[in-house]
């Protein structure tokens, strides 16, 4: 009878905790990283009875969760890819909206009427209107250049700072992933298993950590993990690096460049992290590339070729007019005064280029003859208006085919970013639903479970109520 009311007992028990682990499972159907639980169960273990192997029930080994650790690698893998994507689709956009594209606020079409004003007053150079609209024109072609380049320094400014705040958040997670390896050790069931609220909130760290960085994710038997990117541990056990953004000075081009380094907790240096994908990687590249006028020649740098175009344009039209005179220029020597400047007089970009304030202050000074006393002669100007026909002007292009290879590189590149950022979307949505058919609380089957585990509940009840009765039965015989 004893033997009875233990199995009763063993029953009893595994039936309520299923019934709370149902009821758990139920109460975060909502909750975000949250994995489905269910109990698993073992026979309890054999006693020799009257010559025969006696059952003793039922035993509660563990709670399990509803995991797929080769889905949850695949969700971080994807969701590296698509915010790596993400960002750079953002930053070609920004770009785009700096250069007015497409509109008829860009530089293309600064270009255009520049040489229409060029064209129009060598029809009739001596016409003070027509050196007036030239002027203006060129004045308005310089402030497009400078307005897109002030844009696109600003868009790298705002880039470092979102790099300095996403390794910020990014060391928090490292310490947040230490910390729980650190608790996971000290909680541990008698199982050896790890309490699957502190799995669920390593799951949700690290799922977020990839967004950042491509991460490597190894895991222990206790079920603490160690995580490594770029070949760097950067968390182990209970210990975690710390990162940091360092900006390096290019001493010879006076342009800066980021890059991550690691240390540990003591300050001890480790190296640099160099991310192959995430928010950090595409940060990082169009930081150091995109957007950095100084970026090698190989790779593709808007902020370089809108310099160098400004540079070829300003040093291709001031050479045409080093030739020329104005209305009052008088002499042999041409006073070779230049159409466009350096503001505060450094190398000519598309941040420094500047009408030649002469010139704003008196038109008649725009050189437009090749000779003296010759109001008439429109050569100079002819010159500079046959630039914009000119295939020689750079890498066989005309100085508006240039630009227009610029506007067609960032929008390839752009369009580029944009499918893969849809590739990697669709792939992570079929990953996530692959996962929630496994991970998810389907409230139908907890709905069942509820009752199962209710109706093994009340037959266990019955055993030890049974069984209690013929204890008393055979009690009172004795009376």
């Amino acid at each position: 009878m004893i033997r009875s009311l233990e199995i009763g007992k063993r029953a009893l028990l595994a039936s309520q905790r299923g019934l709370d682990v149902t009821s758990n499972n139920i109460a975060n159907v909502n909750t975000p990283g949250y994995a489905r639980q269910a109990i698993s169960l073992r026979p309890g273990e054999s006693i020799p009875v009257g010559g025969t192997m006696l059952g003793m029930g039922v035993l509660v080994t563990n709670i399990r969760q509803f995991r797929d650790q080769l889905i949850e690698r695949d969700v971080r893998t994807y969701t590296a890819t698509q915010s790596y994507y993400q960002q750079s689709q953002t930053i070609f956009q920004r770009i785009e909206a700096a250069l007015g594209e497409p509109g008829d606020q860009t530089i293309q079409t600064a270009l255009q009427q520049f040489f229409d004003a060029a064209s129009e007053l060598a029809s009739n150079p001596s016409r003070m209107a027509n050196r007036q609209l030239f002027v203006a024109r060129a004045a308005d072609l310089a402030s497009q250049f400078n307005r897109v380049s002030s844009a696109i320094a600003d868009l790298r400014s705002s880039t470092a700072d979102r790099t300095s705040q996403d390794i910020e958040r990014v060391n928090q997670l490292l310490a947040k992933l230490a910390g729980i390896n650190q608790q996971i050790n000290a909680t541990l069931d008698s199982s050896g298993q790890p309490a699957p609220s502190l799995v669920d909130q390593q799951h949700q760290a690290l799922e977020e950590l990839s967004a950042y960085l491509d991460i490597s994710v190894t895991r222990t038997a206790t079920g603490t993990v160690n995580v490594s990117s770029g070949g760097m541990m950067l968390v182990s056990l209970d210990s975690s690096l710390k990162l940091r953004v360092e900006k390096n000075l290019d001493s010879s081009s006076g342009a800066t460049t980021l890059r991550i380094t690691a240390q540990k907790q003591d300050g001890t240096s480790v190296g640099t992290l160099s991310p192959g994908s995430g928010e950090l990687a595409a940060l990082i590249e169009h930081y150091n590339v995109t957007l950095n006028p100084a970026a090698p020649s190989s790779q593709f740098s808007v902020a370089r070729e809108l310099d160098r175009l400004a540079s070829a344009f300003a040093d291709r039209v001031n050479t045409i007019a080093a030739g020329g005179y104005g209305l009052s220029d008088s002499g042999p020597t041409p006073p070779g005064r230049p159409i466009f400047t350096a503001a505060g007089g450094g190398p000519l970009s598309a941040g420094t280029i500047q009408l030649n304030p002469a010139l704003a202050s008196d038109p008649g000074l725009v050189p437009t003859a090749s000779a003296p006393g010759e109001p008439g002669n429109n050569a100079v100007m002819s010159a500079i208006a046959a630039l914009a026909s000119d295939s020689s002007f750079l890498d066989t292009l005309t100085p508006e085919g240039y630009y227009g290879s610029i506007t067609a590189q960032l929008a390839d590149r752009g369009a580029g970013a944009s499918d893969r950022l849809s590739a990697a979307k669709a792939t992570l949505n079929q990953i996530n639903q692959e996962r929630q058919s496994l991970s998810g609380v389907n409230l139908d089957e907890e709905a069942t479970n509820l009752i199962t585990y209710q109706r093994a509940f009340e037959a266990a009840a019955r055993v030890v109520t049974v069984t209690s009765d013929m204890l008393s039965t055979i009690v009172n015989l004795g009376r």
